[in-house]
């Protein structure tokens, strides 16, 4: 029988796999369309992540919370600034970069602290 920690590990596995295939995809893939799709999975699994680093941390721990509302917001930043980036390669890949990072802090923030 599966208690509520051995589930915890499940979905941290589940997630951390992933977030590993967002990001090989993300950087690795020629096509820009897949790209952006990797970008925009990429992100949302972001916000998931600081979305629970914010409700884990409960009032209690100030630091988890900032850190999460600022996974959040640089998640929201990386969508952002790939809609208004046209064309321009260097603004996408600084796009794809910030979303990697805002995820991979999410990670850490969320399930290691």
């Amino acid at each position: 029988m599966l208690n509520s920690l051995d589930l915890l590990v499940i979905v941290f596995m589940g997630l951390v796999a992933a977030g590993l295939l967002g990001l090989c995809l993300m950087f690795l893939v020629r096509n820009p369309r897949i790209k952006k799709i990797c970008l925009i999975a990429t992100s949302a699994l972001a916000l998931y992540t600081g979305y629970i680093g914010i409700r884990i941390g409960g009032g209690l721990f100030l630091g988890q919370i900032a850190v999460g509302a600022a996974v959040i917001l640089a998640a929201i930043a990386a969508v952002v600034l790939m809609l208004t980036a046209k064309e321009d390669e260097k603004k996408h890949k600084l796009a794809r970069i910030l979303s990697a990072a805002a995820l991979v802090i999410g990670i850490v923030n969320a399930f290691m602290l």
